[in-house]
């Protein structure tokens, strides 16, 4: 039944989705930045086009206010990859007071997700290979909030979803093979990035770490 509600989910925000991604190449070679400057939000409203400069982790990112038309959808920074990749790991806290979140879309579903999830170059927003998601291994927002947080998702096949929810070895390996980005997306329980929001009280996603070893 999850990937059921995965595939259908992802199928419909196929729909309309065509962008090219700004042809911007990482400082290092198999290495996650963690300069805010290095990471982009896209597809969202009433977010700064990137996060800020975290006191504590690396960087911080306040999840806007749906009544003001805000939402954060995805948030990634350039990857490439030259050598055999085995695990991603994102330690996190999300510091929140009194939060009411909200998922855009009107067909998804509370509560509001986070999922790692990583990109092929020069991916249209269309390919059924151009995305993959850790679906097995997605935060629920609100669920553990005000603590610090690891998450740790290895890079098999069995652990990782595309737009449509399927799984399959050649084709994952094949866009492993051709990373451009990796980071995280927003969005309820169905809709892996179609963002979240706040009703009410107030959140921030603060990155403390996020690697691949």
């Amino acid at each position: 039944m999850r990937i059921s509600v995965i595939v259908v989910a992802l199928v419909f925000s196929l729909v309309g989705c065509r962008y090219s991604l700004p042809d911007i190449q990482p400082q290092q070679l198999n290495v996650v930045s963690l300069d805010p400057a290095n990471w982009y939000v896209f597809y969202s409203a009433g977010t700064p086009a990137n996060p800020s400069y975290d006191g504590i982790g690396a960087w911080s990112l306040a999840i806007p206010n749906a009544g003001g038309g805000g939402h954060l959808n995805y948030v990634q920074t350039p990857f490439v990859a030259t050598t055999t990749l085995h695990n991603v790991i994102m330690k996190f806290e999300v510091i929140s007071t009194s939060p009411q979140y909200v998922e855009i879309d009107p067909t998804d579903k509370l509560p509001a997700t986070f999922r790692i999830f990583f990109e092929q170059k020069n991916d249209d927003m269309e390919s059924a290979n151009g995305r993959w998601w850790a679906d097995f291994d997605f935060h629920d927002l609100g669920s553990n909030d005000n603590q610090i947080i690891t998450i740790s998702v290895p890079f098999t096949w069995e652990q990782w979803g595309n737009v449509y929810g399927q799984q399959n070895a050649q084709n994952f390996a094949a866009a492993l093979a051709n990373v451009g980005w990796i980071g995280m997306t927003f969005g309820g329980q169905y809709f892996a990035g179609h963002g979240v929001a706040l009703n009410s009280g107030s959140a921030t996603f603060d990155l403390i770490d996020f690697y691949v070893n």
